[in-house]
């Protein structure tokens, strides 16, 4: 009896002393419940809400630049963003192929290492959010910023996005899924009103925001800077409220594009949570009264806090040493062999007449390289998703690496595209008429409109300077400073000059005091040209104005200098050659945020440049750098082979040099459609149509519905992708178990080598009571065989996934119908059909 009062009496002590343990983590200061571990996320962010003061909350939803405010009284930590979505772009690191390239694998595996990797990247430049991936459609084919996306195919984009964000996350890195939604064009997308359907939304610009958010559990999202609906993105109740939080269950931090706020009250009461990169609507001063006076519910503050928090604890900010960087994590070896691996793999072989492809490296005596784009590393479009590559490899550099030993390879560059351009030698600037010192003059200001006096005066060798998101100098910021160049410019030759500017963002240049550059506006990196004859020995005076106001920092001043031909090199290197390869394609100023591209075709002459190549050489193999489709009309039935190789990043050299000799055969997929021209695409009757609005009237049309449906004969169709070795595919069979669909089907290789082929799986509704594409894919795989090698592919097919979306009802419906799968090589290459009945 004496041992059981002894022992109730130790469990009562044992409780006490747990229950005050308890009391004292919910009231003591050095014990709070936020600060313990033990308590669950939800706690702890509950907790610490309660200890901020309402001056403290409104901190917490305005950014600071690439951050948000730390709250040091509370030990709340920044959260350290950087773009983008295809590399960290924080000084250098490894460029990872763009999005479109990463679509084009058709592995959603391999895109699970890239994030990973980008995890990995992010951490080693200390900072805790990636602001990617971009996951818009791809709709308009003209749209600056295609690169950066996974394609025209929701499906597709969804399996890649999801694994991309799982990838990140897996390293404790937040990833961003961003521009929600139909951010679709970069002409006039800060304020342009996308005027588009509850169905199109739905079925196609929603599916992957979805996916991010339910299958991967993405932590933030970005909005748009468009309006949708006539409602700005950063204040659309029906986008962040409605859908995003509500109906999708997201509990993670929605957050402005930069600058995309317009609004105080409507922005604070709807559902985005975080004003990038500032608070400029979001602040004490705007909100505190809204919110004490009941206009702006305290709740609905708390809510946007808690959000924000949650990220913060779920990263593990509050429960580890300040990060700190860690270089051996950027441009690993690993890092190096995922975007190597991932850029080969994105490679789509267009053509390949007679099969030329592979190169024999027997055969070839002299191979001629020729284009803006076989000595230069175009790794990736341009604005915010442009990385600083450390080491990139060009074609060129590879070529040379590994075959100059065996074939003579000469290069001629055939034309210079925009941005390419360096700054105008220093030899030829000088800061008096004397020309006793190289340069000119600077003179630099603390503000974008060079008032005042100059906080710095230099003398710079030349213009050439990528600040980027740094400062030029110590006193002067980052953002919103101006300068003026002054001095003289002496040309080597008399003859005709195009003067450029590339700069990010306005400018102003005169030349002997006559203004023949003006290009005072915000805008991403974009080169103007003034063409003007000069003389040899004669002085010229400059004076050129620059400004940035805000993100990155360019100001280069160029020339290009007199030429009598520029197709002459080219053509002449051709002749002597045995073969020819010639890469034309984009720059990363052609394609960038910010602007869209004027049309589809190759600019600054390079359509040209192929046609007088493949008059002079009847072996021309193309390679295409480029991130978006382009119509090849002009010079396509004059070479032999086509070869897509995208943006590739820091490996793509090495990875088009292994295609091109048959180290790798290729296995790409178009993730978009190549039209034939222009007006065959579904945007045609409606971009740049009506001012400030775009009228979605493709509705869900997009890319292959479009064709497909319209019955439009395509350049190249999505899904197309040829290779070296041939497949044959048999035995289809079908049954139902619950609610999946399941699928079996033999691919043999039929060919002489090995090689993977991508099977895909589209969908028809036979007798649907509402309009619906032709198809649609909705499961795919890639497969790798062995020559003469056959394979068993199983696929499943969720029956949930054949419904659309019901503008009436507001809701899905699965119609009891016929339903015909089809696997196919591409969307318009089917090679088995069969149907289902679901009755």
């Amino acid at each position: 009896m004496k041992n059981k009062n002894i022992f109730h009496f130790v469990i009562f002590i044992s409780l006490m002393i747990l229950f005050g343990f308890s009391f004292n983590q919910q009231n003591g200061n050095d014990m709070l419940s936020y600060k313990n571990k033990m308590f669950s996320i939800d706690e702890r962010v509950d907790d610490l809400l309660k200890q901020m003061t309402l001056e403290e909350k409104i901190d917490m939803i305005g950014g600071t630049g690439f951050a948000t405010k730390p709250i040091p009284r509370l030990g709340i930590p920044e959260l350290r963003m950087t773009d983008g979505p295809v590399g960290v772009r924080w000084d250098k690191a490894t460029a990872f192929p763009s999005g479109v390239s990463m679509a084009a694998t058709w592995n959603p595996e391999l895109i699970n290492k890239v994030g990973a990797a980008i995890g990995r990247e992010t951490k080693g430049k200390a900072r805790h959010v990636i602001l990617g991936p971009g996951v818009n459609i791809v709709r308009m084919p003209m749209n600056g910023r295609n690169f950066e996306y996974f394609g025209e195919d929701p499906f597709l984009a969804s399996r890649l996005a999801v694994n991309y964000i799982k990838g990140v996350q897996s390293e404790g890195v937040a990833a961003t899924i961003k521009h929600f939604a139909a951010n679709n064009q970069e002409h006039e997308r800060m304020f342009v009103d996308a005027l588009v359907s509850e169905r199109a939304l739905n079925e196609i610009y929603f599916p992957t925001f979805k996916a991010a958010v339910q299958e991967a559990d993405v932590l933030c999202v970005m909005n748009s800077y468009n309006k949708v609906n006539m409602h700005y993105a950063a204040e659309n109740d029906y986008l962040l409220v409605d859908k995003l939080k509500k109906e999708w269950g997201f509990k993670g931090l929605v957050m402005s594009d930069w600058g995309a706020v317009h609004s105080t009250i409507p922005t604070a009461k709807g559902g985005m949570d975080l004003e990038m990169p500032s608070g400029t609507f979001l602040n004490k001063n705007t909100l505190t009264q809204p919110i004490e006076d009941g206009i702006i519910p305290i709740k609905t503050i708390d809510d946007k806090v808690k959000r924000i928090l949650t990220v913060i604890f779920k990263l593990g900010l509050f429960d580890q040493p300040e990060w700190k960087e860690k270089p051996e994590l950027v441009n690993s070896k690993e890092n190096r062999n995922i975007a190597y691996q991932t850029a080969l793999e994105s490679i789509v072989l267009l053509k390949n007449e007679n099969d030329i492809l592979p190169l024999d490296k027997e055969k070839i005596k002299t191979l001629a390289v020729i284009g803006p784009s076989a000595a230069r590393a175009r790794t990736g479009g341009g604005g915010s998703a442009f990385v600083s590559a450390i080491d990139p490899v060009s074609p060129l550099d590879a070529l040379k690496k590994k075959y100059s030993d065996k074939i003579k390879i000469e290069f001629t560059q055939g034309v210079e595209l925009e941005g390419d351009a360096e700054g105008i030698p220093s030899k030829f600037l000088f800061t008096d008429k004397s020309m006793k010192t190289n340069g000119l003059n600077a003179e630099y200001f603390d503000n974008k409109n060079l008032e005042g006096s100059p906080k710095l005066k230099r003398i710079d060798k030349q213009v050439d300077f990528h600040w980027d998101d740094k400062s030029p100098a110590n006193e002067i910021g980052e953002d919103n400073f101006s300068v003026r160049w002054t001095g003289y410019l002496k040309v080597p030759k008399t003859g005709m000059y195009s003067l450029k500017t590339s700069t990010d963002d306005g400018t102003r240049l005169y030349l002997d005091d006559k203004l023949v550059i003006n290009d005072w506006n915000d805008h991403a990196v974009e080169t103007r040209n003034y063409t003007v004859q000069l003389e040899e020995g004669k002085l010229y005076k400059i004076k050129l104005d620059y400004y940035e106001n805000g993100g990155g920092a360019v100001a280069i001043f160029a020339w290009s200098m007199p030429d009598e031909n520029k197709y002459d090199k080219s053509v002449e290197l051709a002749k002597k050659s045995d073969l020819v390869l010639l890469f034309v394609g984009d720059s990363e100023q052609v394609e960038t945020e910010g602007r869209d591209r004027e049309n589809l075709y190759l600019p600054n002459g390079q359509d040209e440049l192929i046609s007088q190549v493949a008059d002079a050489n009847k072996n021309v193999v193309v390679v295409l750098t480029t991130g978006a489709p382009i119509v090849m009309d002009k010079w396509l039935s004059k070479v032999k082979a086509v070869v897509q190789l995208w943006f590739s990043g820091s490996e793509g050299g090495n990875a088009i040099t292994d295609v091109l000799f048959g180290n790798y055969n290729p296995s790409g997929k178009l993730p978009v459609t190549f039209p034939k021209r222009w007006e065959d695409c579904s945007a045609f009757g409606t971009y740049k149509s009506f001012p400030a609005r775009t009228y979605y009237s493709d509705d869900i049309y997009v890319g292959y519905r479009h064709f497909d449906t319209k019955n439009i004969e395509p350049l190249f169709p999505f899904g197309f992708g040829l290779s070296y070795t041939k497949f044959e595919y048999s035995n289809l069979s079908t049954s139902l178990n619950g609610d999946e669909i399941e699928i079996s089907f033999n691919i043999k290789n039929v060919g002489k080598m090995n090689g993977e082929e991508i099977a895909q799986v589209y969908v028809s509704q036979k007798n649907p009571t509402i309009d619906r594409p032709t198809k649609e894919l909705k499961a795919f795989k890639k497969v790798k065989l062995n020559a003469g090698e056959t394979k068993n592919v199983k696929l499943t097919i969720n029956k949930n996934s054949l419904a659309y979306f019901d503008g009436k009802t507001h809701d899905w419906n699965l119609e009891k119908d016929d339903y015909e799968i089809l696997i196919g090589a591409s969307s318009r290459e089917i090679k088995l059909s069969t149907v289902v009945s679901l009755k």
